[in-house]
């Protein structure tokens, strides 16, 4: 079977590499190239929370081999700034904390020590069909995945349809150096002006470091460029209430724009939508490179499952059995934003209930960390 792969992200490779292992003929298109990243002594402030279940894939995929830059958190404490209430989630190990570009660099690796056939090219579109359509040529296709990221360029032109989760936010991101130890612990408090994580980082130079993570809504983050960066960390230090002391930046935060978006079907015909091409959901909890690997995993079962399926009832599958996951946690994730951003009374009452509640039933927190990946 001939597959190709829009996007040479770390979803579309891993990808790649889940099909090349079926025994399938695959190229991969990106016309980004294929170099590997250049990772700098500095953590880049683009991290990923992975849970278990992405490790797992990454490992089965010859892809994880954690060194001095991957860390691991333990527990991650959730307090809501306007009320006592808060949860604790604990356990061996709940996730690691791991550069976007380090991973892509993992699997890239494999992709070139096996040989995938990858080509510095732009697919225009795509017909239900498999015709790909390239800026000076033509291909085919059995089966062809879309994993470019939530701009869905590729998929738009070749039928998707995004529908549009009607939010708007901007998330700052950045290394800070903190004041008091993170003891291998995440930090995540939800104030009026969005969620505010801090995530931990290994030690560099004997200073205690974590990842910020904060999403704002538009005028705060506004009112907060304007700031200076030393502001800035001073104004991170008070609103996360002091919780790994003052903090100060290593570099220049990045500021992004945030949105959430689907596409109204995940599958035409033999065209399969994954990751942020299908469901780009907020970063409330780090679920984004979650869901996406979730959606790998599914085509490789399919793919172990159906070995001589073709190519639209390989998408046709996936995208079934992975749309009520990823349907849920977009709407959860919106839900829980806005719930935790709103002054109602009665909204402020159930988000204090629902965090004391979960805070004091151990199988409500399980429920939640298996959710979380």
């Amino acid at each position: 079977m001939k597959t190709a792969i829009i996007g040479a992200g770390s979803i579309g490779l891993a990808a790649a590499l889940v099909c090349q292992r079926a025994g399938h003929s695959v190229t991969v298109y990106d016309p980004h190239g294929f170099d590997q990243k250049s990772l700098s002594a500095e953590i880049d402030p683009r991290v990923w929370a992975l849970g278990r279940k992405s490790t797992d894939l990454l490992e089965d995929l010859g892809a994880w081999s954690p060194d001095e830059r991957v860390s691991s958190y333990q527990s991650m404490h959730v307090i809501d700034a306007r009320s006592d209430a808060k949860v604790t989630f604990s356990g061996p190990l709940l996730g690691h904390l791991v550069e976007a570009d380090w991973v892509r660099n993992q699997l890239l690796s494999q992709v070139v020590e096996l040989s995938i056939r990858c080509i510095p090219d732009r697919v225009q579109s795509v017909s239900d069909k498999g015709i790909l359509e390239l800026q000076h040529d033509q291909a085919e296709a059995d089966l062809v995945i879309f994993a470019e990221g939530r701009q869905a360029q590729t998929a738009i032109a070749s039928g998707f349809e995004v529908v549009d989760g009607g939010y708007r936010q901007r998330a700052v991101v950045g290394t800070l150096k903190c004041e008091q130890p993170h003891h291998s612990e995440a930090f995540q408090i939800f104030t009026e002006y969005g969620p505010l994580a801090l995530l931990p980082l290994p030690d560099c130079d004997n200073q205690h470091r974590v990842s910020l993570v904060w999403s704002l809504d538009l005028e705060t983050a506004a009112e907060l460029q304007e700031c200076s960066i030393k502001e800035l960390a001073l104004r991170i230090s008070q609103t996360s209430e002091w919780a790994r002391g003052a903090l100060a930046f290593v570099d220049e935060p990045i500021w992004i724009p945030l949105s959430q978006q689907f596409l109204k079907h995940d599958s035409l015909g033999c065209l399969l939508a994954i990751g942020d091409t299908a469901h780009g959901i907020l970063p409330l909890a780090g679920l984004g490179a979650n869901l996406g690997f979730g959606d790998v995993t599914a085509l490789k079962q399919t793919l172990e499952k159906h070995l001589s399926a073709q190519g639209d009832r390989i998408a046709r599958t996936v995208a079934r059995e992975r749309r009520f996951e990823q349907r849920t946690v977009a709407m959860m994730m919106g839900l829980f934003s806005n719930v935790f951003r709103s002054d109602q009374p009665l909204l402020q009452l159930a988000r204090s209930f629902a965090l004391c509640t979960a805070d004091r039933h151990a199988t409500i927190r399980s429920l939640i960390q298996e959710l979380a990946g």
